[in-house]
C-alpha cells in the first residue's frame, strides 16, 4: 500500500496526544530558520486572526489546508488558506 503524501508538510504524526503535539509543533516552530520566519509580531496577529476563524479544527489545524496554524503562521513564504479571502494580508502589512 503506497502512503499517501501528508498535507502539511511538517511530519509530526497525527496520532499524537494533543499535549505532545503542542510540543511537536512548538519544536518544529523553533526549527524554523530565522531568516523564513515573519517577525513576532506578524505571527501573533496571524495566529489572532487564526484563533477567531471557523476553520480552526481543535485549536491547532485549518481546516482549508490541513497545516497546523502555529506552524503555517510562523514562515513568511505562507499566507491564510481561506478561498477568495486572505486573513492574513491586512495584518502582515502593519
Amino acid at each position: 500500500m503506497q502512503k499517501e503524501n501528508p498535507i502539511c508538510l511538517c511530519q509530526i504524526p497525527a496520532d499524537l496526544q494533543k499535549s505532545e503535539m503542542f510540543k511537536a509543533i512548538a519544536n518544529y516552530v523553533n526549527q524554523i530558520p530565522e531568516e523564513l520566519r515573519t517577525e513576532d509580531r506578524i505571527y501573533e496577529r496571524r495566529l489572532m486572526a487564526c484563533s477567531q476563524c471557523d476553520a480552526l479544527i481543535g485549536g491547532l489545524t485549518c481546516k482549508y489546508c490541513g497545516c497546523f496554524v502555529l506552524a503555517r503562521a510562523r514562515k513568511k513564504s505562507q499566507s491564510c488558506p481561506m478561498p477568495g479571502k486572505d486573513c492574513w494580508e491586512k495584518m502582515d502589512n502593519y
